[in-house]
């Protein structure tokens, strides 16, 4: 079972280390993420269900007493830790949501947003961390090389919250950098949270921009690394300009998008993508119950 993942996180959490790392394998290998929310028991949510941490060890599904629940303080102190007690320096990935831990996975928070002319400028009184669960599926996108074009002429990974897509991106790109069905190519992430990339080899043939704003790495890798296909996670409505550069530059761009295979073209988002050129293929994932699992592979007219 892969646990890999899960124990690199706990790991991230002294205050809770020993005790995760100490869980059965079979609970690890289901996890999507793990959550802290002061006043609320930790919990383990994964394909299994969700699990809640015992003050004594182990999980149990049941909300009952005897749990580990976390103050206010408690989750304070846990906030500054991940920041490593320097909030300033996290203050742009705190606006959006998020703050990176240890290189290779984000935790998202919850809290107050500080709002001005419509914006969120800070977020104050963090109230809930959840730690995303980074995996490696090696042999996950094969059948895209099998059954599809390769990843060459441009594809866009569709699916849900927990789908897999980041894993599947990872997957892809390394075989590309190895030439595993291909010849080798010369492969740009760009991973703005360090976490397609994250500990893992991604082969020779890869450069990873780690921290960019998209648009930005978009423009590094077309001027400074010569890509011929550029890998991106989780695509936004401001980042359809970098996308279409890459089309005009002729470099190929394997991205995902949140959304489900079969509302796909009704939202505005993955239509604009679409309209772009830039994707010939789209790929559409199992869904949260089979993370990384290619369901089907569509041409894009």
């Amino acid at each position: 079972m892969d646990t890999m993942g899960f124990d690199a996180v706990a790991r991230e959490l002294p205050p809770y280390r020993d005790r995760l790392l100490e869980l059965d394998s079979h609970i690890k290998a289901q996890a999507f993420d793990i959550r802290f929310c002061a006043g609320q028991p930790a919990s383990i949510c994964g394909s299994g269900g969700t699990f809640f941490l015992r003050e004594e060890g182990g999980v149990t599904r049941a909300l009952a007493g005897g749990l580990l629940t976390l103050t206010m303080a408690d989750l304070q102190a846990l906030f500054l830790q991940v920041c490593g007690h320097s909030v300033f320096s996290h203050e742009e990935e705190i606006r959006r949501g998020w703050v990176q831990v240890g290189g290779f996975c984000r935790a998202g928070l919850c809290g107050t947003a500080v709002v001005e002319n419509g914006q969120v400028k800070a977020v104050r009184d963090v109230t809930t961390l959840v730690f995303r669960i980074p995996r490696e599926r090696q042999g996950c996108g094969d059948r895209l090389f099998l059954e599809g074009e390769g990843g060459l002429g441009g594809v866009l990974v569709v699916g849900e919250p927990s789908s897999g897509k980041t894993t599947l991106l990872r997957d892809i790109s390394r075989s590309l950098s190895l030439g595993k069905f291909t010849p080798s190519r010369r492969v740009a992430v760009v991973d703005q949270r360090g976490e397609i990339a994250g500990p893992w080899d991604l082969g020779p043939c890869t450069d990873v921009l780690t921290g960019y704003p998209k648009p930005a790495a978009f423009d590094v890798a077309l001027r400074m690394l010569s890509p011929e296909v550029i890998v991106c996670d989780e695509l936004a409505p401001e980042d359809l300009p970098a996308v279409q550069s890459a089309v005009f530059a002729g470099a190929a761009v394997v991205a995902s998008v949140h959304a489900t295979g079969d509302d796909v073209r009704k939202r505005p988002l993955c239509r604009a993508l679409l309209d772009t050129g830039a994707f010939r293929q789209m790929v559409c994932l199992a869904g949260r119950a089979r993370p990384g699992e290619i369901l089907r592979i569509e041409a894009v007219p």
